[in-house]
């Protein structure tokens, strides 16, 4: 049996979050970035930045806070915003991980609009 790829938003960053994990280095300057686009509440902005907890931690929150609109929502242009925002990070392991997504939305947005 053949297993189909779900390329919705919320699954296409689903299957890159433990990826985005890793590589995350700058969690201070990405929850600038993110909020600077009103991606993200001021709250968790300033949580990550002030909070004395691991990179891994911090980089955690920011991708649970980015996943959650993608869930409820599930809209391309959410995830197109994220990914916009990661490629501007300056780290090419982001950048990829960020093409590689809109690369799977392709394929959504095909789907859908078929």
């Amino acid at each position: 049996k053949v297993q189909v790829k779900d390329y919705s938003p919320s699954n296409i960053f689903k299957r890159h979050l433990s990826e985005m994990l890793g590589v995350i280095s700058d969690t201070e300057r990405l929850a600038n970035d993110l909020s600077s686009a009103d991606l993200i509440p001021y709250p968790v902005k300033d949580d990550v930045i002030t909070t004395n907890v691991s990179r891994y931690h911090k980089a955690s929150k920011l991708l649970n806070e980015i996943e959650r609109p993608l869930r409820v929502f599930n809209k391309p242009e959410i995830l197109n915003s994220y990914c916009e925002v990661l490629k501007k990070q300056e780290n090419p392991a982001l950048t990829r991980i960020a093409n590689d997504m809109l690369k799977e939305l392709g394929h959504f947005c095909v789907t859908v609009h078929k």
